[in-house]
């Protein structure tokens, strides 16, 4: 999927640390640093790295990753 994050639109949550943006379509989860804005006045985002959940369906051990956001989820209660 050849650059996604320019045409899709992703549901985006923001907390102080952290910027989440899920790309269903993509099936990508980024997890960036906060944005911030260069001296041009331009909003960038922060460092970033890119989960393929669709990799995941095709892991071996998926289980795995369920356990682990099932207990990301449990956190967040």
């Amino acid at each position: 999927m050849n650059n996604y994050w320019q045409t899709e639109t992703p549901v985006v949550a923001t907390s102080a640390k952290n910027v989440l943006r899920w790309f269903p379509k993509a099936g990508r989860l980024q997890v960036s640093l906060p944005d911030w804005t260069g001296g041009n006045g331009k909003t960038n985002p922060g460092k970033t790295v890119t989960l393929n959940v669709e990799a995941l369906r095709e892991s071996e051990d998926v289980e795995a990753a369920r356990r682990i956001f099932r207990e990301i989820l449990e956190s967040l209660e």
